[in-house]
């Protein structure tokens, strides 16, 4: 397993970056701003997944999205733990999780959208299991 798991790391941080599947947009976002991404580098196991990939915001700080998704998967936590869901608002967001595509008993990948009014915060991440 030691020797599957950087493979798999890889495989997932691909997917994440790169996407999977088909063109469809299937993130239900409706957002009609522009979205800029952050930087996260250095900090993508210090967000509550095992690995978050992405952050991208409008109309909020990195800063403040890195506590909200931070908050997050605290919550997704709270409720299953690895493979828990986030049904509450967090930090006044509501976040609604996209389909998880998943290597079974190992992790999956998945996309968690928060919005607050005009503010969205989208990220990606993966959860090992």
């Amino acid at each position: 397993m030691k020797r599957l798991l950087p493979i798999l790391v890889a495989i997932a941080l691909a997917a994440a970056l790169f996407g999977c599947g088909g063109g469809d947009d299937s993130s239900g976002s409706t957002s009609t701003t522009a979205l800029s991404s952050c930087n996260i580098d250095g900090k993508q196991q210090n967000l509550g997944a095992s690995y978050v990939t992405s952050i991208e915001v409008a109309k909020v700080s990195c800063p403040q999205a890195e506590k909200v998704v931070a908050a997050y998967h605290q919550c997704r936590a709270d409720n299953g733990g690895a493979g828990g869901t986030c049904d509450a608002p967090v930090q006044g967001f509501t976040c609604t999780e996209g389909p998880r595509q998943s290597v079974p008993g190992v992790q999956f990948n998945a996309t968690a959208d928060c919005k607050k009014g005009e503010a969205e915060i989208k990220s990606s991440y993966t959860q090992n299991f």
